[in-house]
């Protein structure tokens, strides 16, 4: 489903990825016939907009494949990603990046980068699911992502996180309005529970929108704040 256009969200968010293409004078058709990748999963990778991919895992494997076709080395890829940088990481990057260590770093900073692009990392948390064998698993529920706040990449940033949680993200654009106070999940009859555990998951507020189905989910998506990031 294509996402809906707005002039907000047109406006170029920052990309670390898209950064090291340029500093390189590299076009985007030059990066899809090194990589293999088509120009459209390039841009997908460069706005952070990750849900547009199968799974998680298909975007960092192509994130890593973009790395090798610009030339992103480990010292580099760690840098983008707003991790520490010690010398030995500088020495004969070449050779490192030829080795299967350096592949084992580009992806695990690529994972980083590529997961959260407009985020400088000083701690990291996991989300854990909560359990209940009663409720769909949630690749079974459909989610729809609407920017309620005007930032765009923030919406897509938070789209990809509830999509790398296992749910399928079904559609991201824009709410009705953008002065929504808060981040809020929302769901429809006899979707309470299922919205409590994303809601759960999210740190967010929960609340009816009788116009959803059971197995269907809507997060408007608020300001960012502190606490939303960690």
């Amino acid at each position: 489903m294509l996402e809906l256009a707005h002039p907000l969200d047109t406006v170029p968010q920052p990309s670390p990825l898209r950064d090291a293409r340029e500093r390189r004078d590299l076009t985007l058709r030059a990066v899809a016939l090194r990589s293999g990748l088509s120009e459209q999963e390039i841009e997908w990778l460069e706005d952070g907009r990750i849900y547009r991919f199968p799974s998680q895992s298909a975007a960092i494997l192509a994130a890593v494949v973009y790395a090798t076709a610009v030339g992103i080395d480990k010292a580099e890829a760690r840098k983008l990603a707003g991790l520490p940088v010690t010398r030995s990481m500088t020495v004969n990057a070449r050779a490192r990046l030829i080795a299967v260590g350096a592949v084992a770093a580009l992806l695990s900073a690529l994972a980083v980068m590529v997961l959260t692009p407009n985020l400088r990392l000083t701690r990291t948390r996991t989300v854990e699911a909560i359990p209940n064998a009663a409720l769909p698993a949630p690749w079974k529920l459909d989610i729809n992502v609407e920017n309620g706040s005007g930032d765009i990449g923030w919406t897509r940033e938070l789209a990809s996180r509830i999509g790398g949680m296992g749910y399928t993200i079904a559609h991201v654009g824009r709410a009705d309005r953008f002065d929504y106070a808060q981040t809020t999940v929302y769901y429809g009859a006899g979707g309470k529970d299922v919205g409590l555990r994303l809601a759960r998951q999210l740190g967010v507020p929960l609340a009816p929108s009788p116009g959803l189905k059971a197995r269907q989910l809507l997060v408007i998506v608020g300001p960012k704040t502190v606490a939303a990031t960690n």
